[in-house]
């Protein structure tokens, strides 16, 4: 690169010095040869001869010594001439203008002499040629010069050009050719705009080559980077890995909707199926493009998320970043997302059963009892949902985006969602007041096992709040009424008993309290659940224990929040340690 540079600087100071070649005036170079002077121009000396020559022989004399009969082309120069020949007792003295008789149409012009183009244009400081010039014998050679000009004291005159007078040399451009009123001055013009035009290029192909080797220096530091966090020993996981984003593109047929994972409404950072090189199937999750996060601390979170380990929670299997976009890898559940098998399902693929939503439920409580129980400090989801819980071989819950937090802000931080969670799980608390703790994820999880009882969404897609009805504006007359069958998904093929249906109601209506403290710990929820599945009716779930059901969101309520977020705008911040 060095020497590319340094080549390419030789060149261009090899056409500056072209420029210079061609641009700087003579005398700039050096003085004047001796006995000459500095001319009207710059770049034109002078010299007079005093010696007395008919005007033929004072332009050979001037041709010997390297130059010609001087020419006037500006008032300027007319002047400068006038002052040297009019100078002291000089009579005046030849100049390079000549006339010329053209035999064809008899048109009288004159030229200068060192240019064989003629011109019928007097200068204005040139008198008009004398009629009757062409006298005598003189007229017999047409193409013979006839009048000759002569600088004097009183201007320019025409003499015959065989008078004898002194005379004026020039040495410089002969650039007055073409016409007697331009000095062509657009010729410097002409080289000063090509010259800058290839300063110009020679700069952008430098710049050129500079950016492009600060981007692939900075593409081998963002290598040297994955390698180095790879190679940490002391943070990665043995099942964890750096994956390119070409990788991954080819692990999920370059995110095709064919392998979305879920509604397509979430394509631009939905979960995608991907297939390792050893066909071991994964899913990849897209976030949104964000420029507040650096790949270092991607990196950091990412592991910061694999190191929970616990049955119910989606184990991380690897992480990229690029373009600041990033991308974990999850290991793969077979039986997709809940979201998918309750409202997006095939018709060949038969509906969960009771016993298996059972399951679900309650292995989902294991997980968050967790987070909220085990863990030291308590982790608080924050966006419990049936998009975010996976379904295995046997129908177990596993939970995604645990920990997820600092990611999505930054994502949910550029767009326009400003509400964290998922309308419709949210906990009236967070809402309003925005206050967050582990019972937030416990009124989130009644709100979706009443999706699981009644296989009906908490919100309507693409729908405002106020033109829906929820499902516990829908649910609390027919808990009221008893009518507890009603409630079931009418995909239920196998009915359970009313009890089970009455002690499931009642555990979400105990989660979805609006006083916080009066929810239960997800430790309390899988015991009562256990008990259930094993044919035992909780007592402390029993209707005289409870009070009687309300809808918890009314339509007014729909109303005060509708400008929060979208109806399935989905956005969590770090994860928060709690009192609970």
């Amino acid at each position: 690169m060095k020497a590319c540079l340094s080549g390419t600087g030789r060149v261009q100071y090899l056409l500056l010095a072209c420029c210079l070649f061609h641009l700087v005036p003579l005398s700039h170079c050096g003085t004047c040869p001796s006995g000459w002077q500095k001319g009207y121009n710059e770049d034109v000396c002078l010299s007079l001869m005093i010696n007395l020559s008919t005007w033929s022989d004072s332009e050979t004399a001037c041709k010997a010594k390297g130059g010609h009969l001087a020419s006037l082309n500006t008032l300027d120069e007319f002047y400068f001439v006038q002052a040297i020949c009019g100078a002291g007792a000089l009579d005046g003295c030849w100049v390079g203008g000549q006339e010329i008789l053209q035999a064809e149409n008899g048109v009288r012009q004159w030229k200068w002499s060192y240019c064989e183009t003629t011109h019928d244009i007097d200068l204005l400081w040139v008198p008009p040629l004398p009629n009757g010039s062409c006298t005598g014998t003189t007229c017999s050679n047409p193409a013979s010069p006839l009048l000759c000009t002569v600088v004097t004291r009183a201007g320019v005159k025409w003499d015959f050009c065989s008078s004898s007078h002194s005379f004026l040399c020039a040495i410089g451009p002969e650039s007055e050719c073409t016409s007697p009123n331009q000095s062509h001055r657009e010729y410097p013009i002409i080289l000063i705009s090509v010259c800058t035009i290839l300063a110009v290029t020679t700069t952008a192909i430098v710049a050129f080559l500079l950016a492009y080797r600060r981007s692939k220096r900075r593409r081998r530091s963002r290598r040297c980077k994955l390698a180095e966090l790879s190679s940490a020993s002391g943070l990665l996981q043995p099942a964890f890995r750096l994956y390119t984003i070409r990788e991954l593109e080819a692990m999920t047929g370059n995110f095709s909707e064919a392998n979305l994972l879920g509604s397509s409404q979430d394509a631009n950072r939905g979960t995608y199926r991907g297939v390792l090189s050893d066909g071991t199937l994964v899913a990849v999750k897209r976030f949104q493009r964000t420029p507040l996060q650096s790949q270092k601390e991607f990196v950091y979170d990412v592991l910061r998320i694999a190191r929970l380990k616990q049955p119910n929670l989606v184990a991380v299997r690897g992480c990229a970043y690029e373009n600041r976009q990033g991308y974990i890898v999850y290991e793969y559940l077979p039986n997709g997302s809940l979201d998918q098998r309750l409202h997006y399902r095939s018709p060949v693929v038969p509906a969960l059963d009771w016993d298996q939503r059972m399951r679900i439920a309650t292995t989902l409580a294991q997980g968050l009892a967790y987070l909220h129980d085990i863990l030291k400090p308590h982790v608080v989801h924050r966006d419990v949902r049936a998009s975010n819980v996976l379904l295995d071989e046997h129908f177990d819950a596993h939970i995604l985006g645990v920990g997820l937090s600092r990611l999505v802000l930054r994502e949910a931080t550029v767009g326009r969602t400003v509400i964290a969670g998922t309308y419709g799980y949210l906990a009236p608390e967070f809402v309003y007041r925005n206050e967050l703790t582990t019972r937030s994820d416990v009124y989130s999880y009644g709100v979706l096992l009443l999706e699981l009882i009644t296989g009906r969404k908490p919100t309507v897609d693409g729908a405002e709040p106020s033109e829906w009805q929820s499902t516990f504006e829908w649910a609390t007359p027919l808990v009221q009424a008893q009518r507890f069958l009603e409630l079931l998904d009418p995909t239920i093929q196998t009915i359970p008993d009313i009890a089970q249906i009455q002690c499931c109601v009642d555990l979400v209506y105990a989660c979805t309290q609006h006083v916080p403290a009066s929810r239960p710990r997800m430790s309390y929820v899988v015991h009562q659940l256990m008990q259930l599945r094993q044919g035992l009716v909780p007592l402390l779930l029993n209707r005289a224990q409870n009070p009687t059901p309300r809808p918890l969101v009314n339509s007014s309520e729909h109303i005060n929040v509708a400008n929060l977020g979208d109806n399935t705008s989905s956005v969590e911040i770090e994860i928060t340690e709690v009192l609970s």
